[in-house]
């Protein structure tokens, strides 16, 4: 993977709750990983003459820890992770990864 990206990983619960009793969550961390990435998709929505859509597929070591409530950072902007990442194990070819789709959309 010779590309690098920032993963935005969703923040959680910090011990301490709201007047109404719910989880108060922390800020997202970032963390930067090796990547690789590649254009996924991309369309304007007829419905919503100014709303573009664009997508990018990843694919990051076994290790990283996105999820789909998380974002990532490429150089071409922020996406949002859609649904959790798929574990593609390794082979006689390549070391395994982890593939996600990410998709931005504006207007």
């Amino acid at each position: 993977m010779t590309e690098t990206c920032t993963l935005v990983l969703a923040g959680g619960p910090t011990g301490e709750y709201d007047r109404y009793g719910e989880p108060i969550i922390g800020p997202p961390s970032r963390e930067t990983w090796p990547c690789w990435f590649e254009p996924r998709t991309s369309g304007e929505d007829v419905r919503a003459a100014d709303q573009q859509t664009d997508g990018y597929w990843l694919y990051l070591p076994l290790d990283a820890p996105l999820t789909s409530a998380d974002a990532v950072e490429l150089p071409v902007g922020q996406y949002e992770a859609v649904g959790e990442p798929a574990y593609q194990p390794s082979g006689f070819l390549v070391e395994g990864f982890l593939k996600t789709a990410l998709e931005r959309i504006r207007g």
